[in-house]
């Protein structure tokens, strides 16, 4: 199992869906001889529960956890192909998709308290602002100049984001969070590039400081712009359905579904983002090893021809070696004899160093197959095929 978690938590997977979406099989816990169609009744308990069809119909207008992103207002036809490149198309996809580590900017800070090359975030208003281009490389750039209560002024720089100084006015009070240097002329603070936010009222900044999201990016769309998304679907976190029971979540101090959504999304702490990022990797992780159980399951109903032990044919190959194996050789050549001597398909990875006697193994298995009345195939490396591999084929084994 995963970090603890084998077929009780598979159990516990269905029946944190069950009665949300029905189909669930009861919420029972599911044993090993379930394994070939867990993964669907996972999946059938899970819909309509992980729909949000009792979302409240308050905000159903505004978006539910199925709203396709292309409704969402504000939303750019290049941001739409951006997410959809990310597979990000719903509502949920958004709030499930938590941000892949955090930016420290820290609460507000005078002017005056700032320090070299250290992130801060600075609460002040607009003195100046304006579009311009450089004069050698006609780079387009806003420029702002932003004074704080104490008067204090800090310059900003927005490379290539002219259009900024079509968003923000004088007289603004905005919020920015960036790192701080001091500029060769007069020894003035300035800020280049710095995230931005417009502040309304005594209250301070909404998502500009603190602990600040980094998400996966695609060409079209900004981690600000991401971030803003988000936000207003925060709400919706209380629809979705958890996978996982609370016994599960109990046992493995994982925080529930909608509590990893909101503190990944918006930690306080450093410690939520990681329990929140620990909690989905879970599930991940968890619903990974169920479909390779249930595809090892749907492998072993299927039918393969039986390849016997014969000792004498392994006598005569053994002397045509004309080497001894090795005890590590012995053991998984004899591995490989009890799994081909199944009317199942063998599902192994004989791994080795160069020079280890995996060839030497193979070619074992391989001696077997004629008087089965079957044919095989090898595909040695070529720098061996003058050597180790010829004499081994003559050993027993039948050339492809």
């Amino acid at each position: 199992g995963v970090w603890g978690v084998g077929w009780e938590g598979v159990g516990d997977v269905t029946r944190g869906c069950a009665g949300r979406g029905g189909g669930a099989g009861g919420g029972r816990r599911v044993r090993d001889g379930d394994g070939v169609d867990v993964v669907d009744r996972l999946e059938e308990g899970c819909k309509g529960g992980l729909g949000g069809n009792d979302a409240n119909p308050i905000l159903r207008p505004v978006a539910y956890l199925d709203t396709p992103l292309a409704e969402l207002p504000k939303i750019k036809p290049a941001e739409l192909k951006a997410l959809g490149r990310l597979g990000l198309t719903t509502a949920r996809d958004l709030l499930l998709n938590l941000p892949d580590s955090l930016e420290s900017f820290g609460d507000p800070v005078p002017i005056r308290d700032l320090r070299p090359d250290i992130k801060a975030t600075v609460v002040g208003t607009v003195a100046s602002i304006a579009a311009r281009k450089t004069r050698y490389k006609h780079l387009a750039l806003t420029e702002a100049t932003l004074k704080d209560e104490a008067g204090a002024s800090l310059k900003i720089v927005w490379f290539r984001m002219p259009w900024i100084a079509r968003q923000i006015f004088e007289g603004d009070r905005i919020a920015v969070a960036g790192e701080a240097r001091l500029s060769g002329f007069g020894g003035s603070w300035e800020m280049r590039n710095p995230h931005h936010e417009r502040v309304v009222g005594p209250a301070g900044p909404h998502r500009v400081g603190g602990l600040m999201p980094k998400y996966r990016l695609s060409e079209g769309i900004s981690n600000k712009k991401l971030a803003e998304l988000v936000e207003p679907l925060l709400q919706l976190a209380g629809d979705l359905a958890d996978p996982l029971s609370p016994e599960t979540r109990l046992r493995n101090g994982l925080p529930g579904i909608a509590e990893a959504v909101r503190d990944g999304h918006r930690p306080e702490t450093d410690e939520q983002f990681k329990r929140a990022r620990s909690r989905m990797v879970f599930t991940d992780l968890l619903a990974l090893q169920v479909f390779f159980i249930r595809d090892r399951r749907r492998q072993e109903t299927e039918a393969a021809t039986p390849v016997p032990y014969l000792q004498e044919v392994i006598d005569t190959f053994k002397d045509g070696v004309g080497f001894a194996l090795t005890n590590a050789q012995r053991i998984a050549t004899w591995q490989i004899f009890k799994d081909i001597a199944r009317p199942i398909p063998m599902n192994r990875l004989l791994n080795g160093d160069v020079g280890s006697g995996n060839t030497a193994a193979a070619a074992a298995a391989v001696a077997l197959t004629p008087p089965a009345g079957i044919h095989s195939a090898g595909m040695p490396p070529p720098a061996t095929e003058g050597g180790t591999v010829r004499k081994e084929r003559r050993a027993g084994a039948t050339p492809p």
